[in-house]
Protein backbone atom coordinates (compact mmCIF):
# COMPACT_ATOMS: atom_id res chain seq x y z
CA UNK A 1 0.00 0.00 0.00
CA UNK A 2 3.02 2.31 0.77
CA UNK A 3 4.29 1.69 -2.24
CA UNK A 4 1.07 2.61 -4.25
CA UNK A 5 0.58 5.96 -2.17
CA UNK A 6 4.91 6.84 -3.18
CA UNK A 7 4.15 6.15 -6.55
CA UNK A 8 1.07 8.38 -6.77
CA UNK A 9 2.58 11.11 -5.07
CA UNK A 10 5.61 10.82 -8.04
CA UNK A 11 2.61 10.15 -10.73
CA UNK A 12 1.08 14.13 -9.58
CA UNK A 13 4.41 15.56 -8.85
CA UNK A 14 5.85 14.97 -12.47
CA UNK A 15 2.57 16.75 -13.60
CA UNK A 16 1.46 14.04 -16.47
CA UNK A 17 -1.38 15.33 -17.49
CA UNK A 18 -3.85 16.04 -20.92
CA UNK A 19 -3.33 19.65 -21.48
CA UNK A 20 -6.30 21.51 -22.49
CA UNK A 21 -4.55 22.40 -25.67
CA UNK A 22 -4.71 19.18 -26.90
CA UNK A 23 -7.79 18.11 -29.80
CA UNK A 24 -9.28 15.58 -31.15
CA UNK A 25 -9.87 15.70 -35.39
CA UNK A 26 -12.45 17.57 -34.71
CA UNK A 27 -11.00 20.67 -32.79
CA UNK A 28 -12.65 19.57 -29.37
CA UNK A 29 -10.29 20.30 -26.61
CA UNK A 30 -9.47 17.29 -24.75
CA UNK A 31 -10.14 17.23 -20.15
CA UNK A 32 -7.80 17.90 -18.13
CA UNK A 33 -6.66 14.51 -16.77
CA UNK A 34 -3.97 13.73 -14.42
CA UNK A 35 -2.88 10.01 -14.54
CA UNK A 36 -3.09 10.40 -11.07
CA UNK A 37 -6.56 11.07 -10.85
CA UNK A 38 -7.76 7.87 -12.53
CA UNK A 39 -5.39 5.79 -10.61
CA UNK A 40 -7.07 7.71 -7.35
CA UNK A 41 -10.48 6.87 -8.58
CA UNK A 42 -12.31 3.45 -7.64
CA UNK A 43 -13.36 1.44 -10.45
CA UNK A 44 -17.14 0.77 -11.30
CA UNK A 45 -16.73 -2.30 -13.17
CA UNK A 46 -20.69 -2.53 -13.92
CA UNK A 47 -20.31 0.76 -15.73
CA UNK A 48 -16.85 -0.63 -17.09
CA UNK A 49 -18.46 -3.21 -18.86
CA UNK A 50 -20.92 -1.23 -20.42
CA UNK A 51 -18.25 1.20 -21.67
CA UNK A 52 -16.38 -1.89 -22.74
CA UNK A 53 -19.64 -3.35 -25.06
CA UNK A 54 -19.92 -0.35 -26.47
CA UNK A 55 -16.62 1.43 -27.92
CA UNK A 56 -14.35 -1.32 -27.24
CA UNK A 57 -15.55 -4.95 -27.60
CA UNK A 58 -15.39 -4.83 -31.51
CA UNK A 59 -11.49 -4.32 -31.48
CA UNK A 60 -10.81 -5.79 -29.08
CA UNK A 61 -13.80 -9.08 -28.67
CA UNK A 62 -15.44 -10.53 -26.04
CA UNK A 63 -14.34 -10.69 -22.87
CA UNK A 64 -10.95 -8.33 -24.09
CA UNK A 65 -9.06 -11.21 -25.76
CA UNK A 66 -8.03 -9.63 -28.85
CA UNK A 67 -7.70 -10.44 -32.29
CA UNK A 68 -4.71 -12.12 -33.33
CA UNK A 69 -5.10 -11.34 -37.25
CA UNK A 70 -4.93 -7.88 -36.67
CA UNK A 71 -2.44 -7.20 -34.16
CA UNK A 72 -5.10 -6.15 -31.39
CA UNK A 73 -3.55 -7.41 -28.07
CA UNK A 74 -5.46 -9.39 -24.99
CA UNK A 75 -6.38 -7.35 -22.82
CA UNK A 76 -8.12 -9.97 -20.67
CA UNK A 77 -6.79 -10.03 -16.94
CA UNK A 78 -3.80 -7.59 -17.25
CA UNK A 79 -2.93 -5.60 -14.73
CA UNK A 80 -5.40 -2.56 -13.66
CA UNK A 81 -2.64 0.47 -13.13
CA UNK A 82 -1.39 -0.84 -16.25
CA UNK A 83 -4.07 -0.57 -18.06
CA UNK A 84 -4.72 2.70 -16.87
CA UNK A 85 -1.51 4.35 -17.68
CA UNK A 86 -1.52 2.48 -21.38
CA UNK A 87 -5.48 4.87 -21.98
CA UNK A 88 -3.78 7.69 -20.52
CA UNK A 89 -0.62 7.54 -23.03
CA UNK A 90 -2.72 6.78 -25.94
CA UNK A 91 -5.06 10.11 -24.81
CA UNK A 92 -1.79 12.12 -24.35
CA UNK A 93 -0.12 10.62 -27.38
CA UNK A 94 2.88 9.77 -25.80
CA UNK A 95 2.20 6.11 -27.33
CA UNK A 96 0.84 6.59 -30.96
CA UNK A 97 -2.29 5.04 -31.79
CA UNK A 98 -4.67 7.34 -34.07
CA UNK A 99 -7.39 4.91 -34.02
CA UNK A 100 -7.47 4.46 -29.94
CA UNK A 101 -6.77 8.16 -29.20
CA UNK A 102 -9.85 8.69 -31.55
CA UNK A 103 -11.72 5.83 -30.01
CA UNK A 104 -10.93 7.22 -26.39
CA UNK A 105 -12.04 10.92 -27.75
CA UNK A 106 -15.43 10.63 -29.70
CA UNK A 107 -16.63 7.76 -26.99
CA UNK A 108 -16.26 10.42 -24.17
CA UNK A 109 -13.89 8.57 -22.58
CA UNK A 110 -11.20 11.41 -22.07
CA UNK A 111 -12.01 11.50 -18.16
CA UNK A 112 -10.27 9.65 -15.00
CA UNK A 113 -13.80 8.12 -14.40
CA UNK A 114 -14.38 5.99 -17.16
CA UNK A 115 -10.81 4.97 -17.84
CA UNK A 116 -10.51 3.84 -14.26
CA UNK A 117 -14.16 1.95 -15.26
CA UNK A 118 -13.18 0.21 -18.03
CA UNK A 119 -9.72 -0.55 -16.72
CA UNK A 120 -11.45 -2.34 -13.70
CA UNK A 121 -13.74 -4.12 -15.76
CA UNK A 122 -11.23 -5.67 -18.00
CA UNK A 123 -8.21 -6.26 -15.11
CA UNK A 124 -10.74 -8.48 -13.69
CA UNK A 125 -11.37 -10.87 -16.73
CA UNK A 126 -10.53 -14.18 -16.91
CA UNK A 127 -6.86 -14.44 -19.23
CA UNK A 128 -7.44 -15.17 -22.87
CA UNK A 129 -7.36 -19.11 -22.93
CA UNK A 130 -5.83 -19.60 -26.73
CA UNK A 131 -3.38 -16.93 -27.54
CA UNK A 132 -2.04 -17.11 -31.15
CA UNK A 133 1.10 -19.08 -31.36
CA UNK A 134 4.60 -18.78 -32.92
CA UNK A 135 6.44 -21.90 -34.71
CA UNK A 136 7.35 -23.37 -31.81
CA UNK A 137 10.73 -23.92 -33.37
CA UNK A 138 12.62 -21.71 -31.28
CA UNK A 139 11.37 -22.06 -27.44
CA UNK A 140 14.71 -23.01 -25.78
CA UNK A 141 15.80 -20.13 -27.55
CA UNK A 142 13.53 -17.72 -26.45
CA UNK A 143 13.31 -18.98 -22.78
CA UNK A 144 17.25 -18.08 -22.43
CA UNK A 145 16.62 -15.04 -23.12
CA UNK A 146 13.76 -14.48 -21.25
CA UNK A 147 15.09 -15.55 -18.46
CA UNK A 148 18.46 -13.96 -18.86
CA UNK A 149 16.90 -10.28 -20.03
CA UNK A 150 13.40 -10.02 -19.04
CA UNK A 151 12.33 -12.05 -15.97
CA UNK A 152 14.14 -9.38 -13.53
CA UNK A 153 11.42 -6.88 -14.34
CA UNK A 154 8.29 -9.00 -15.72
CA UNK A 155 8.84 -11.77 -13.35
CA UNK A 156 9.83 -14.96 -13.63
CA UNK A 157 6.67 -16.47 -14.50
CA UNK A 158 6.28 -13.28 -16.97
CA UNK A 159 3.25 -12.14 -14.09
CA UNK A 160 4.77 -8.58 -14.59
CA UNK A 161 4.42 -5.75 -11.98
CA UNK A 162 1.23 -4.28 -11.05
CA UNK A 163 3.43 -1.49 -9.12
CA UNK A 164 5.63 0.00 -11.56
CA UNK A 165 2.82 -1.00 -14.82
CA UNK A 166 5.35 -3.67 -15.76
CA UNK A 167 2.88 -5.70 -17.74
CA UNK A 168 1.61 -9.27 -17.86
CA UNK A 169 2.64 -11.00 -20.36
CA UNK A 170 1.13 -14.31 -20.18
CA UNK A 171 -1.85 -15.11 -22.52
CA UNK A 172 -0.94 -12.33 -25.49
CA UNK A 173 -0.76 -12.76 -29.30
CA UNK A 174 2.32 -13.73 -31.05
CA UNK A 175 1.88 -11.30 -33.26
CA UNK A 176 1.43 -8.40 -31.19
CA UNK A 177 3.74 -9.62 -28.73
CA UNK A 178 6.54 -9.05 -31.92
CA UNK A 179 5.10 -6.19 -33.24
CA UNK A 180 5.49 -4.18 -29.99
CA UNK A 181 9.46 -5.59 -29.29
CA UNK A 182 10.01 -4.67 -32.75
CA UNK A 183 8.31 -1.21 -31.77
CA UNK A 184 10.55 -0.85 -28.73
CA UNK A 185 13.81 -1.67 -30.94
CA UNK A 186 13.00 1.25 -33.46
CA UNK A 187 11.54 3.61 -31.00
CA UNK A 188 8.14 3.83 -31.83
CA UNK A 189 7.50 3.21 -28.73
CA UNK A 190 7.43 6.86 -27.03
CA UNK A 191 6.05 5.87 -23.63
CA UNK A 192 8.96 3.38 -22.70
CA UNK A 193 12.34 3.91 -21.05
CA UNK A 194 15.37 4.65 -23.12
CA UNK A 195 17.30 1.84 -21.08
CA UNK A 196 14.14 -0.84 -22.79
CA UNK A 197 15.23 1.19 -26.22
CA UNK A 198 18.70 0.55 -26.46
CA UNK A 199 18.22 -2.84 -25.05
CA UNK A 200 15.93 -3.74 -28.04
CA UNK A 201 18.13 -2.70 -30.35
CA UNK A 202 20.63 -5.52 -29.54
CA UNK A 203 18.27 -8.44 -30.72
CA UNK A 204 17.64 -9.83 -33.89
CA UNK A 205 14.09 -10.56 -35.61
CA UNK A 206 15.04 -14.05 -35.16
CA UNK A 207 15.61 -13.43 -31.61
CA UNK A 208 12.35 -11.33 -30.96
CA UNK A 209 10.43 -14.41 -32.86
CA UNK A 210 11.68 -16.65 -30.00
CA UNK A 211 11.11 -14.80 -27.32
CA UNK A 212 7.42 -14.02 -28.57
CA UNK A 213 6.84 -17.23 -28.95
CA UNK A 214 8.38 -18.54 -25.81
CA UNK A 215 6.36 -16.68 -23.90
CA UNK A 216 2.75 -17.47 -25.89
CA UNK A 217 3.33 -20.74 -24.30
CA UNK A 218 2.92 -19.99 -20.53
CA UNK A 219 -0.52 -20.66 -19.06
CA UNK A 220 -2.66 -18.16 -17.46
CA UNK A 221 -3.42 -19.07 -13.67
Amino acid sequence: MLLRLLKLLTVLSCGLVFTEAMADTQGKPLSDVYLGSALAKQPDETRGKKLFQQYCVQCHQVGAIGLAAQNIPALAGQHYEYLVKQMVDFLDQERVNTIMHQQLVRGGLNNATSIADIAGYVANLPFNPSPQYGSGKQLEQGKVIYEGFCASCHGAGAEGNNDWWVPNLRGQHYGYLLEQMGRMATAQRANVSDDLHRMFTTYTEAEFQSVADYLTRWRPE
